[in-house]
Formats: C-alpha cells, structure tokens, sequence
C-alpha cells in the first residue's frame, strides 16, 4: 500500500533527508581527503561535518571529529596549510609538562599548573631535516635542554589540545604524488559515489525491455491512466502495427511530428483486441505551458484549458501583475519573433479547445520570441487580453533552442503516459548506470557553458542558480516522488559537488590542484603565504556568490 506524505509529516520528512543527503555526500567528500592523508602519514588535527560552531565533538587518536552547526560544508584540517605552524617563539613565556624526560605538552594557558614554566630562549619543533626536536627554556636560576616528543600537545585555555606538527608529518613535506591523490580523494569519492547509486537504482528499477511492447508502468495524471492497463500489449499506433516499444516510440514520433494530438492506440488485454483514443498531453519546454493534469473547463470560456506551469515571465514592471495559473483559458494568442535584436510582431491567433496542435507547431518552428495570451483567469473571474499583458509588460520570453538543447530538454514534449516493462539486466543495468553519471557529469560544463560563454542572448544567469535552500526545495519534491528518486537525485548533487570542486578555482581542490601543476611544471613550491591569500581572496568571493544565490533562492520560495 502506498502513502503520500503531505503537510507537516512531508515538511519534517524533506527536512530529516536533506540533512542525510547533504550530510552523506561532505562525508563521503571529506572521508576522501581525510583517508589518503592519513595513508600519507599526514597529521590531521580536525574532520569537521558541517560549518559554524560546535555542537558535538569527539577525540579519536590524533584527531578531533566534529558536528558543525550549519550543514552545508565541512574540512579536513591537514598539518602545513597554515600559513606558518610555528604557536611558540623565543622570548615566549610557556610551561612545559615531562613525560620519561621528554616534553609532552607544551602549556600557553598562564593559569593552568605544569612540572616547568619559564622563557623560550632556543627551540626547534619543526625538525625540517628530520632533526630532534628541543626547547631550550630559562626557568630563572638556569637554561635546561629538553627533547620534545614527536607527539607532543600545545594546550590551550579551556583545556584545548592540539598536537605539535613536525615538518615530516606536515601536507607540504610529502611526495607531489602523496599531496595530489589526498587533494583530488574528495571530489573523487563524490563520483565513486554517484556511481554506486545509479547502479542500485539501475539494479532496483531495472532496465526497459525494448523489445515488448508490453506496459510496465502508467503515469499519474496523463492521459493513459484509467484507460489503459498495465500488462496491455500496444499493437498499432494510428493503424500502424507496432512489435517492439522502439517501433512503438517511433510511431508516436512520427504522429507527433504531423502535430497530431489524438492518438489512437490498440492493444491486446486477456488475449482480446481493444481500441483507445488518447489525447497526447503536451509540454511547450520553451514557455513552459502544459496541459498536464488539466482541471475541467467549468468557465463556459471556448479555449485551451492550462495545467501544470513553468512559466518564463519578462516582467519588469510589476513582478507578475497578469500571472497564469492551472485552471486559466486561453483565447488568443501573439507570437513576437526575435531575430537579430529586432522584434518582428505576429498575427493574433484565435484559439480553442482543439488548438493545441496549432500551438505545438508554431512553437516547433520558432525560436526566441516573446509571446502575449489573452486568457480567462480564474483568479480574477475574467478575461485578461493582450493589450492588458502588453501594458503591463507580463510577457512570456522563450527559452531559445541552444539553451533547451544544452540541457538536454525536448522543446515540445508529448506523452500518453505508459512506459515498457522492466527486466533485470547486470550489463544493462551497469551501462543504464554509466549514461546517466555521464550525462551529470556533463551537466555542469554544459550550464557553465550557458553561463560565461558569449552569446548574443543570455537567458541563464546567476539568478538560475541554486543553493541549499533551493536544493531543500527539490528534495521535498524527490521525498514525494519515491525512494529511488531520491537517490538518484542524491547521485545528481554528488556529481555536481564533485565536479564543482575539481574546477580550477583557488579556495577549490581544483584549485589547489592547479598550484600543484605549478609546481610540477617549476620545480618550485609557490609560496604558501601567497597560495593562502589568494585561497583567501577567492573563498570570500565565493561566500559573497552563495549569499547572492541564496536569496535569490529565498525570493523564489516566497514567489
């Protein structure tokens, strides 16, 4: 039996997943960085979930593992990424506790008791050329030698510990093979982890037999469900006889591409013939206007009757004065062509409840265009003309071809609603797999792509993007879709953490990356104080673009 969660439970349900998520994909990240540092003997003095302050943290060995308040980051801090490691200088006042005559804790908290206190005045606990490491202190009656333990403790107030970092367990003294593998693990292990997902779910769902006809699934709210059943072998499509679902597809296609909407489809139930009329529902990709789950027509208004929306609104003016909604009419309609910068006004087209072929083709054949409705609102219980969306700037701006071909987004879609029966297939089920990583890992190049490469429209923007408020918005969405879908989305938002952080961005591990190349190509280590400050420069502009993203995600909510 299925349950749908709405209100509440869903809210608390999206809430709880989305903290998995975010939480399994920083660990998964940062696991990876924190793994191949240890196997290069790398000194790690913090593994933190999280950013902001602590709410829980633990001592294991030589690391403290911590829970951030704000759940959207985390770090592994590594030994030698500090500009300078060096907490204690001659002429320093400390105190000192032994252990077997060795220094074990190097005490900088003045009112905590310690074997000896007094004032630097020799010290190496650095040890670059894998010396022994000493302070030399004058405790005020003489100056007394001591060997510092490799594994010895700075302790702060508070009781805060942190272990000495010498030169040789330090990020920058191992091999350029050592410090590349333990930089790239992260984005890495988000890829592996991507991976895996889309296997599972490949293996669950399994993979479309092709080869049938046979329907495996009906979708919610098309126009198959009710008529058509699942187990109904499709035979013809139109009177075109069809023996496999590629037949099938290509004869949907095929009516399609006459602009046909009424589909009519026979199939084999219980070993008797039938014959269904279906009427294609249709998604305009470029305006974004369906009829998908369409409410009934109770305006006594002649049109075409709108459902599910994603519209593309050019609204300067008045954010939205003449908005459409599920339920509206529409009577009329213009389309403005746009080609070479000049506007090119289109005839008025009369439409009615047998129009949406019409619209599809024009829309087949036009690319950037605004476009003007009149249309009964059910919200204001009248007509809104064109002359009323032209005074109030309330235009529809199309999506062009390059960008819904960039995304991989049919600009007209059409659908009955029925999908092919599943079979379990390995090598299937793995290359199912691989097509879809493959296809995300794309993704982000292509909308970079959109982003910063020149072209004379520019319809995708940093007001596109998203942040974790706009992914927590998502996730109720996947929460609601099912189990599987929520993990492949989970794979989405792995591909796309890892690939963002290989881009060779300074602040990024791409960008500690391409300062490795540096040095691979020099023979020289930048300068870590320079290295630092332009990490620095960039993480702040970065933090700048994740406030500008978010509240332009937080606009969108309250829109």
């Amino acid at each position: 039996m299925f349950f749908a969660l709405t209100g509440a439970p869903l809210v608390i349900v999206s809430i709880i997943a989305f903290i998995f998520i975010i939480g399994l994909i920083i660990l998964i990240h940062e696991g990876g960085h924190f793994f191949f540092a240890k196997r290069a003997g790398i000194l790690c003095h913090e593994f933190s979930l999280g950013m902001g302050p602590v709410i829980y943290k633990k001592q294991f060995g030589e690391t403290t593992f911590c829970l951030r308040a704000i759940p959207i980051g985390g770090f592994v801090s590594m030994a030698g990424e500090e500009v300078s490691s060096e907490l204690v200088k001659k002429g320093q006042k400390i105190g000192i506790n032994l252990e077997n005559d060795l220094v074990s804790e190097i005490v900088l908290d003045e009112n905590k008791e310690c074997q000896i206190r007094g004032e630097i005045i020799d010290l190496d606990i650095y040890g670059e050329n894998n010396e022994e490491l000493f302070i030399t202190i004058d405790d005020g009656i003489q100056s007394r030698y001591f060997a510092v333990k490799r594994d010895a403790f700075y302790v702060f107030e508070n009781g805060k510990r942190m272990q000495i970092t010498p030169y040789d367990r330090c990020f920058e003294s191992k091999s350029m093979w050592h410090r590349f593998i333990t930089i790239f693990a992260g984005p890495l292990m988000n890829l592996l982890l991507a991976i895996i997902i889309y296997i599972f779910v490949a293996f669950c769902s399994g993979v479309p037999n092709y080869d049938s006809t046979i329907i495996g699934e009906i979708s919610t709210g098309l126009s198959a469900e009710g008529v058509l059943e699942v187990g109904d072998e499709i035979i013809s499509v139109n009177g075109n006889k069809v023996t496999t679902w590629t037949e099938f597809s290509e004869a949907l296609d095929n009516e399609y591409n006459k602009f046909e909407t009424t589909i009519t489809i026979e199939v084999v139930r219980d070993g008797e013939t039938k014959s269904f009329d279906l009427e294609a529902i249709s998604y305009i990709a470029s305006i974004g206007v369906s009829n998908i789950q369409a409410p009934e027509n109770n305006t006594g208004v002649d049109g075409l009757i709108l459902g599910n929306l994603a519209v593309r609104y050019k609204d300067d003016k008045n954010k939205g004065t003449y908005p459409l909604s599920s339920g509206d009419v529409l009577t009329k309609m213009r389309i403005d062509k746009i080609e070479n910068g000049t506007v090119i006004t289109g005839n008025v087209i009369e439409l009615t409840s047998d129009s949406w072929s019409t619209v599809i083709e024009e829309f087949t054949n036009t690319n950037l265009c605004n476009v003007y409705f009149e249309y009964y609102s059910v919200s204001k219980g009248g007509i809104v003309t064109i002359e009323d969306c032209e005074k109030e700037e309330a235009i529809i701006e199309s999506y062009t071809n390059e960008v819904l071909e960039n995304q991989r987004i049919e600009k007209i879609q059409q659908k009955i609603g029925v999908s092919p029966d599943t079979h379990f297939s390995l090598f299937g089920g793995i290359g199912a797999a691989f097509a879809n990583f493959w296809n995300d890992f794309t993704l982000i190049f292509r909308t970079l792509k959109l982003l910063i490469a020149p072209s004379d429209v520019r319809q995708v923007g940093v007001s596109d993007l998203s942040s974790f408020v706009g992914i927590f918005s998502l996730v109720s969405n996947y929460v609601s879709a099912g189990f599987l879908s929520l993990l492949a989305f989970t794979a989405l938002l792995s591909v796309n953490i890892g690939v963002m952080n290989l881009l060779p961005i300074p602040a990024l591990d791409g960008g500690r990356l391409c300062f490795l190349g540096y040095e691979a190509i020099t023979r020289r280590k930048p300068s870590k104080k320079v290295e630092n400050i332009i990490n620095n420069v960039f993480f702040v502009l970065l933090m700048i673009l994740f406030v500008i993203i978010t509240y332009n995600d937080i606009l969108r909510l309250f829109k």
